[in-house]
């Protein structure tokens, strides 16, 4: 298969960890590259002495991250934050801006695909001129702020006809497969195949659909509308990874493989190692498919 490297995430960390954690992370998925979160990732030794500490460890930055959206609430102090953080991503190399779409009260993808145009455009603008691409992860209902499901993201037809109308080259998505398992849409079969020209960022984790009772000690809970979902390690959730990484090879993707196992911080390095390992076989095809 086509070479993917692996980085991982500073999203497991926060607002007062800095990046001591996050070093650590990479060194136990034996990998060269992180996803910076900003600002939280900076907030305790300021950009330039995270950024110190990185390049000291020879660690790269995969993509620099926000929890930035442009549709509905909050969607003009994201503006802002966006181009910061492109600033930051032509800084550190990466070339890469994670962002999210946003929610309002009611489903509209028409409306809200040509808003989230008009306000992206000037923030591409400053992409463009930082050779910066702006990527979209496909989100659900994580944390019960978007009761109407309005997120466009969530549905794979209207995320692809929101690439198609963007349909510029600083824009490409983020793709979740654990996510869109928890918004109800398979992700190898009715997800990938209409996204895939798009995808230029990968979010690795897996989830299973929640038994009665408490979840995995050590792991995290989430409910989509209804729907209940545990993190698990990798390889033994409902993603089917194989299907999915042999997709991303087959249409030449080379970019990250970005390790988020959203568990307890005990259980981080360990899980975050086996995580590894197991994506390694996944990429040089020794893991099987589940189709």
């Amino acid at each position: 298969m086509r070479d993917m490297p692996i980085a991982v995430s500073g999203t497991e960390f926060t607002d007062t960890d800095g990046v001591d954690g996050l070093i650590d992370m990479a060194r136990s998925a034996r990998c060269d590259a992180v996803e910076f979160w900003y600002p939280k990732n900076a907030l305790r030794d300021g950009v330039d002495g995270a950024l110190r500490k990185l390049e000291r460890a020879g660690l790269r930055t995969a993509c620099v991250s926000t929890p930035s959206q442009l549709y509905g609430t909050g969607a003009a102090d994201s503006v802002p934050l966006l181009r910061e953080a492109i600033t930051l991503a032509a800084r550190t190399g990466s070339h890469r801006v994670n962002t999210y779409f946003g929610h309002a009260p009611v489903v509209d993808d028409r409306h809200a695909i040509e808003t989230y145009a008009g306000a992206l455009a000037p923030v591409l603008d400053h992409a463009a001129a930082q050779n910066v691409v702006v990527v979209l992860e496909n989100e659900f209902d994580a944390f019960g702020w978007d009761p109407a499901g309005s997120d466009v993201s969530r549905r794979p037809e209207a995320l692809a006809a929101l690439a198609a109308r963007v349909d510029s080259p600083w824009f490409g998505l983020t793709f979740d497969a654990a996510n869109f398992l928890c918004a109800d849409v398979h992700p190898a079969r009715d997800a990938l195949p209409l996204l895939l020209s798009r995808v230029r960022h990968v979010h690795v984790k897996d989830v299973r659909r929640a038994p009665a009772g408490e979840p995995p000690e050590g792991w995290t809970r989430y409910t989509d509308h209804g729907r209940a979902y545990d993190t698990v390690p990798l390889g033994t959730g409902e993603v089917d990874w194989p299907t999915v990484i042999e997709g991303l090879a087959s249409a030449g993707y080379d970019g990250y493989l970005t390790l988020e196992p959203h568990c307890a911080r005990s259980l981080l390095l360990t899980e975050t190692a086996g995580a590894a390992d197991h994506l390694r076989d996944m990429v040089e095809g020794r893991a099987p498919s589940r189709r």
